[in-house]
């Protein structure tokens, strides 16, 4: 009886454990790209490196990656050693429902990102989310929920798992918003190209349950010396027209002032860095907590057909290959902004 008793117990606690570990406030795990490994957080580390980039998919529907990305990967291990990456989306073609084509992509994608020798973690882009679809005269994108699915079975998310989450590392937390979710506004018109079919795009979209789970996570994590937000639609971009639907990025800017801990908010989408926040093209230095918000980039040069700055940009907008390289040192956290250029093209190669 004293047995049955006490494997009762003993069942009744690793019960009470699962269901303490599935009610716990905010995101998910957030598992690193397949072949990338595992990280294994250090708690009381007050001193790290990690890598932030975004945009490497090809120009066009196929596996093979910029030859870029393969050199960000290289030189970031080589000369930086980062414990791990940030990557802010769009890592294959995509844009259609073929799995085996998209399967392709992603392994193809997988194989380069082992180059960094770090674990890669990625906040999904309109190409991985979105479907393309043309009629007569309109080329339309839309959030396709197979897509979703495929992109949770190929980077071996869990079972009933999002596609976003979080981790933690050290004194900070770093959480992967899904901008790219289902159920949105309707895409935008654009301009007509020289094909003479309008382009109507997927603006992103964070939804309310998404945007509750987030609120909690910020709430939990106070502690935290920094939290660091990536996603793929930026919240502040370069150009008026790539950002975020305008709801998803006044509720998220809210939700970020109310918390001195959220330090930087890194996008993708536009191929091109800038520094929404400042007037150069390095991020000042940061000291959190801090009243003045957090500080808004946009990083998607990492071998993606670059866009150009818009003339209402100035000496904080750069239209280059690039990657974000971040050290925190307790409650400071500096950037630097990593040009590279095209393997073979060394003339202008410069930090």
């Amino acid at each position: 009886m004293k047995i049955h008793f006490a494997l009762a117990v003993a069942s009744a606690l690793v019960l009470s454990g699962a269901l303490h570990a599935q009610t716990v406030a905010g995101f998910p795990p957030l598992p690193p790209v397949p072949q990338t490994g595992q990280l294994q957080d250090q708690p009381g580390a007050t001193k790290f490196r990690f890598v932030v980039a975004g945009d490497n998919r090809p120009a066009t529907d196929t596996p093979t990656q910029p030859p870029v990305l393969t050199k960000i990967f290289e030189d970031a291990h080589r000369l930086y050693k980062p414990v791990f990456f940030l990557w802010a989306g769009d890592i294959i073609y995509g844009h259609h429902s073929d799995g085996k084509k998209l399967e392709a992509q992603y392994k193809a994608f997988c194989k380069v990102a082992a180059v960094g020798k770090a674990p890669v973690f990625n906040s999904p882009g309109n190409h991985e989310m979105d479907t393309m679809t043309e009629t007569q005269t309109e080329k339309i994108e839309t959030p396709d929920q197979k897509l979703q699915d495929y992109y949770l079975e190929f980077l071996k998310f869990p079972a009933g798992a999002p596609p976003y989450g979080a981790f933690n590392y050290g004194n900070s937390r770093f959480i992967a918003v899904d901008t790219e979710e289902p159920g949105g506004p309707s895409p935008s018109p654009t301009s007509t190209p020289a094909s003479g079919k309008r382009i109507k795009l997927d603006t992103g979209f964070v939804s309310p349950a998404q945007l509750k789970l987030l609120k909690e996570d910020l709430e939990a994590n106070k502690d935290k010396a920094h939290v660091f937000i990536f996603m793929h639609h930026p919240i502040k971009p370069a150009k008026s027209a790539s950002g975020l639907n305008p709801d998803s990025a006044a509720a998220l800017e809210a939700l970020f002032q109310n918390y001195p801990n959220v330090s930087y908010v890194i996008a993708a989408h536009e191929h091109l860095y800038y520094n929404a926040s400042g007037s150069t093209l390095e991020p000042t230095d940061r000291q959190d907590a801090s009243g003045a918000g957090p500080a808004y980039l946009v990083s998607g040069g990492a071998g993606a057909p670059l866009d150009s700055c818009p003339g209402s940009a100035g000496a904080n907008c750069m239209a280059h290959h690039h990657y974000l390289v971040f050290d925190v040192d307790g409650s400071a956290v500096k950037v630097q902004v990593i040009r590279v250029n095209p393997p073979g093209d060394e003339k202008t190669a410069a930090k």
